[in-house]
């Protein structure tokens, strides 16, 4: 089969011929039509992240399912679901533990539906676990409009948050972030400003300056919620007397770590989320679908903090 690899030069992702999948027991192979792009695969497909050449990146797709393992009962072949593949997204066929694949509600748009796995389960499994988020608690947001902080802001709200603010890079991203209902919106370059012992929770998918200046943020009780390191810069060292004397937390949450830990918390967080999705209570900004041939150029643009919301490839388009 076709797939988009990774390449020794780490100059983006090269369209090679690739063994298919062979689904075990407990596993579904799919036809992907659609397959969403996020952070993590631009710093894969750049050298940002170790891989070795031929790996084949993508972490959420959306087709027809091709094969089923013998063990496999809840979806059959023909059937059009969503499924979070844990790589390999990017190729013609995708194979998914059977726990991560659900099938689409109806009337759920496919493009759409491919860019919803990572980001809101993300949200919503750090939400209802790690980050113990109770209802009215006040929540800042950094990268606000980006695929992964704009849905942290969507389920919050649905989940019962209170008011939500965001952290953005530009003035135009600015104006996004009200449109999307943030209650307050700072830019990157005005940190200082944002008020001292005022938020329950800070979401922290940035690094860097946004990790170093959290605890000030936060009041008594408070939670840094660390998901991810968009900035690339090193590792930010936090103060662990801090965490005594302030009655702070700082939690971390990984979703692929905690799905390979405990897939069945994806089959309830996936399908919420494509439930959620399709009634309206939680929205998705899919600001982009591109063609296989224009994927390197959006990944560079992702990575460089050019984006808003989430970008999407259709890959009935590849070819070699």
């Amino acid at each position: 089969m076709k797939a988009l690899t990774t390449s020794s030069a780490h100059a983006g992702l090269i369209a090679a011929d690739v063994r298919d999948p062979v689904p075990g027991p407990k596993d579904v192979a799919v036809d992907v039509e659609f397959a969403g792009i996020g952070m993590i695969d631009a710093l894969w497909s750049f050298g940002k992240m170790p891989t070795t050449p031929g790996f084949v990146p993508g972490l959420e797709v959306v087709g027809i399912v091709r094969a089923t393992g013998s063990d496999v009962t809840h979806v059959a072949r023909g059937q059009r679901v969503a499924a979070i593949p844990l790589g390999g997204g990017f190729a013609e066929v995708a194979l998914a533990s059977a726990a991560l694949v659900s099938i689409l509600p109806d009337g759920l748009d496919p493009a759409l539906a491919s860019v919803v796995p990572i980001n809101t389960v993300t949200a919503h499994l750090a939400l209802t676990t790690v980050a113990r988020l109770a209802p009215e608690e006040t929540i800042l947001v950094h990268a606000g409009v980006g695929g992964l902080g704009s849905q942290f802001a969507e389920v919050a709200r649905t989940l019962g948050a209170g008011p939500i603010a965001a952290v953005v890079g530009t003035p135009d991203k600015a104006d996004i972030a009200r449109e999307l209902g943030y209650d307050r919106v700072w830019l990157r370059t005005d940190l200082g400003e944002v008020p001292r012992d005022t938020f329950d929770l800070v979401v922290d998918p940035v690094g860097g300056r946004a990790t170093e200046t959290a605890f000030s943020l936060l009041r008594s009780g408070g939670r840094l919620l660390r998901v991810g390191n968009a900035s690339q810069t090193d590792d930010v060292r936090l103060s662990s007397i801090e965490h005594w004397l302030e009655n702070k937390t700082t939690a971390g949450f990984n979703v692929g770590a905690w799905l390979a830990a405990d897939p069945d918390a994806g089959t309830r967080s996936l399908q919420w989320a494509l439930d959620a999705v399709a009634r309206g209570a939680v929205r998705v900004s899919l600001t982009d679908v591109v063609g296989p041939d224009e994927i390197n150029t959006a990944l560079s643009s992702l990575l460089r903090g050019e984006t808003t919301g989430k970008l999407a490839v259709d890959m009935r388009g590849l070819s070699i």
